[in-house]
């Protein structure tokens, strides 16, 4: 296509009320930006997307994923917080710890695409494979060729294991910084620690801490006295926290990260999500690790709808529909703090955008646009562009060898359960005896 495409004709859902929603409407894009969102647009010498029956939305935001396990779908589905951190961390043959630069390249590479043919353009990748810089290396590589928009979080290994001679963790940040440029932007992560909220200050880049009870909340309450808190934090789970510590990253701008699905399915407690909308924090969805969880977000959008309004009462207003579409579009850009680029249609940001067809026997007949998004699946997401590169067309990725990379990640699934010496749980479970 050329340097000017304009989807045409569908329902568009901006996700920005400036700009407003259309029965039928048009986005033109030029040189990989919205440029203009109305009705009938001028575009004679534009490459034309007809959309009639269809939803035009901004793409999805995954604010916390760990794209590194792929491979190792479902395994954990069955697993505790316990069985999840024991099995993958606990020892030198724990999981983790088998991972080999080439695994994690197709873990990242494998995990980036199923997002993007999901619909979601942008994700937070927490590496936590960063065993060495040459793991590391192969993740950015991962994700640099699926075409995904990443906020790549450099994040320590945990477990008690001998670490590798060349591990750089968190020194390597400086020279993915030095490298790093057009649609990876870098960051630190993974847990509340204080070195790592000073050296992401120093270095202005986004900091993603994992804040897993109400414990790590009190070590944050004592980070705002030392002024090491600010708007550039996301904080994920966010499990049992004081209202202290909900005050203390409310003063100082945080924002929220919720993995409802993930979180529950490990038992860690009722996810955060009333919490942050309490408050009127900027939340976005997650989706963890597709070893425990689906990655999808039309799966996290219903979980996250019902959550919330399964707990109503008087005191609490449910949330609507367009409200979680919210969440998992310019919500997830806030929380990603790319909200500047992506999260709505609004012309001057990068056209990051999704096309879902209408014209379904789960969709049709379209009379609620937003409500409809929330009840469809992936098998709904036709067009998928990012950057304004159109990735999935006709419901199809483009240029990739599917069946080729499904080969690649079983056979690192293969290597990572030999070396580990775990067992094989096809028709049992992680929590089997």
């Amino acid at each position: 296509m050329g340097t000017r495409t304009v989807l045409r004709g569908g329902v568009v859902l901006s996700m920005d009320p400036t700009v407003g929603d259309f029965d039928r409407g048009d986005v033109l894009v030029e040189d990989g930006a919205i440029v203009a969102v109305g009705r009938d647009l001028p575009t004679s010498d534009a490459d034309v997307l007809d959309c009639t029956g269809k939803i035009v939305l901004p793409g999805f935001v995954n604010t916390h994923h760990h794209m590194f396990q792929t491979a190792l779908r479902s395994y954990w589905a069955d697993a505790l917080d316990i069985d999840y951190f024991l099995q993958s961390r606990a020892g030198d043959e724990a999981l983790f710890h088998q991972y080999t630069p080439e695994d994690v390249y197709w873990g990242e590479f494998g995990g980036a695409l199923e997002n993007l043919s999901a619909g979601t353009t942008t994700v937070v990748d927490t590496s936590q494979c960063s065993y060495t810089p040459e793991h590391t290396d192969a993740a950015l590589d991962g994700i640099r060729r699926a075409g995904i928009r990443s906020v790549f979080s450099l994040s320590p290994v945990f477990g008690d294991h001998e670490p590798d001679p060349r591990y750089a963790h968190p020194d390597d940040i400086h020279r993915i910084l030095a490298a790093e440029s057009g649609l990876i932007r870098p960051a630190l992560g993974y847990h509340v620690d204080e070195d790592l909220f000073r050296l992401a200050r120093d270095l202005d880049v986004p900091m993603f801490a994992h804040v897993n009870d109400g414990n790590w909340g009190r070590v944050l309450e004592e980070f705002e006295t030392d002024g090491l808190l600010g708007p550039a934090i996301t904080y994920i789970h966010c499990l049992g926290l004081a209202d202290s510590s909900w005050q203390a990253i409310e003063r100082t701008g945080g924002k929220v990260s919720v993995s409802c699905i993930a979180e529950q399915t490990l038992a860690m407690g009722r996810p955060a999500l009333q919490s942050a909308l309490d408050r009127r924090l900027p939340v976005g969805f997650g989706t963890d690790a597709v070893s425990i969880a689906p990655v999808d977000f039309f799966s996290q959008m219903r979980a996250a709808y019902t959550l919330q309004r399964g707990a109503v009462d008087d005191s609490r207003t449910p949330v609507s529909t367009r409200d979680i579409l919210h969440m998992a579009t310019l919500g997830g850009a806030q929380a990603a703090h790319l909200d500047h680029l992506v999260g709505s249609l609004t012309p001057g940001k990068r056209a990051d955008v999704i096309v879902l067809n209408a014209r379904a026997l789960n969709a049709g007949p379209l009379l609620h646009a937003p409500g409809t998004v929330l009840h469809m699946d992936t098998g709904n997401v036709e067009t998928v562009l990012v950057d304004g590169r159109i990735v999935k067309a006709d419901g199809r990725l483009v240029d990739v060898d599917v069946n080729g990379v499904l080969d690649a990640l079983a056979k690192s699934a293969e290597g990572l359960l030999r070396r580990s010496g775990a067992r094989s749980i096809l028709l049992t479970s992680c929590r089997a005896s």
